[in-house]
């Protein structure tokens, strides 16, 4: 992307966040982002198809980037420290993200998340729980093994949505400043043979 393209992003995504953070994404239109970021219809058309998808695809890429490094997980099964799971970081990552852009996830005329933003965390705890499990085939319970292709799938679909349902929970009636107690909470409540411990 040259560097106008860019700029122009920047500023519609900038907008978009803001709006976002003021009311419910749905309500959002092309007009009302474009008015605040100063650019046009066209160049809007450009990075995105609606405002949705111009803060969903932005909220994405950030929260990719930040696990980026949690995608090759280590050999080892255990976490950094004795008693620690190799998914406290990433979690706490995961859980990060959603307290940095807490009013865009919040606001929903139906109480929870939007689908689209829904989309967005279990993307992005899929794609962990999967690189995570191919590696470490051996931590399935004899009772799944072994993982085919579709139990595999559900396997990941599972304790993703858990982790996204929990986080959601946390945003909704949780103390938002506790980044402690979040990961906390969905690490103990996560099936143990995922966790790795040491």
């Amino acid at each position: 992307m040259d560097s106008r393209a860019l700029r122009s992003r920047t500023a519609l995504v900038d907008a978009a966040y803001r709006l976002a953070s003021e009311r419910d994404i749905d309500e959002l239109t092309v007009t009302d982002v474009t008015a605040a970021a100063g650019i046009s219809r066209d160049t809007f058309y450009r990075h995105a198809s609606d405002p949705v998808d111009l803060v969903a695809t932005a909220l994405h890429a950030e929260l990719a980037e930040a696990l980026a490094a949690y995608l090759a997980m280590p050999a080892t099964l255990v976490g950094a420290e004795p008693g620690t799971s190799v998914f406290a970081e990433p979690t706490r990552v995961f859980v990060q993200h959603v307290r940095a852009h807490a009013e865009i996830y919040r606001r929903s005329s139906r109480g929870g998340l939007s689908s689209r933003l829904r989309a967005v965390l279990t993307d992005a705890a899929e794609e962990v729980l999967s690189a995570h499990l191919r590696r470490h085939p051996e931590i399935v319970p004899a009772s799944l093994a072994p993982l085919d292709e579709v139990s595999f799938a559900m396997t990941v679909a599972y304790a993703a949505g858990g982790t996204v349902a929990a986080t959601e929970a946390w945003l909704v009636h949780g103390d938002l400043d506790d980044i402690d107690g979040a990961v906390r909470v969905v690490l103990a409540t996560a099936p143990s043979w995922w966790l790795g411990l040491g």
